[in-house]
């Protein structure tokens, strides 16, 4: 099976908001994300965390995937991901979605110039592995501050606040999975 390519998570979001027929200020009651911060992530301006998105799966009753997926059905062995062959600006890419049973959220960032994955830090259950793929980050993890270059990576708790930034003035390519297993 293969996965798409870059989705729209804001457009995502609206979609399932409206199939469920949920009106904003809802959504924000129930995921306890105020309903201007929902605002501008369907309307593409900024994008969620992962704290973020935790919250309003749970508001939807689904997990991360589903804003992934255009499809209902999980799948039951395996996702294959073909990897897109444009990348303008700063791209989130899933790697895998859909997979029943699915414990890892792999994500393909490419972070521009002075990006960063996350304007806020954010925390939530599970382990997180980040691995830089080309270029230069910075992950801020708790109160450390780690550079990372091609080739390097880190694992760590993501109760620990953290985030993730470009220091590379030619943007920088980056792995990161974190662990979803674990949500209520």
């Amino acid at each position: 099976m293969e996965a798409k390519g870059p989705v729209n998570i804001g457009e995502r979001i609206k979609q399932l908001r409206e199939d469920k027929r949920m009106s904003l200020r809802v959504l924000s009651k129930k995921s306890g994300i105020s309903a201007n911060a929902l605002s501008l992530i369907e309307r593409s301006k900024t994008s969620p965390t992962v704290t973020t998105l935790l919250a309003i799966a749970r508001a939807f009753g689904l997990s991360v995937n589903d804003f992934f997926s255009e499809e209902d059905k999980e799948k039951d062995a395996f996702v294959v991901y073909k990897c897109s062959s444009c990348r303008p600006g700063s791209v989130i890419e899933p790697l895998a979605a859909n997979l029943k049973s699915q414990n890892l959220n792999p994500l393909f960032l490419h972070l521009g110039p002075n990006d960063k994955f996350r304007k806020d830090v954010c925390f939530h259950p599970g382990d997180e592995f980040v691995y830089c793929l080309s270029g230069e980050i910075e992950c801020e993890i708790g109160s450390d501050k780690v550079k990372l270059l091609t080739g390097d990576a880190i694992t760590y708790k993501a109760e620990t606040p953290h985030r993730i930034k470009n220091v590379s003035a030619n943007g920088s390519d980056v792995l990161v999975v974190f662990e979803i297993g674990r949500l209520a």
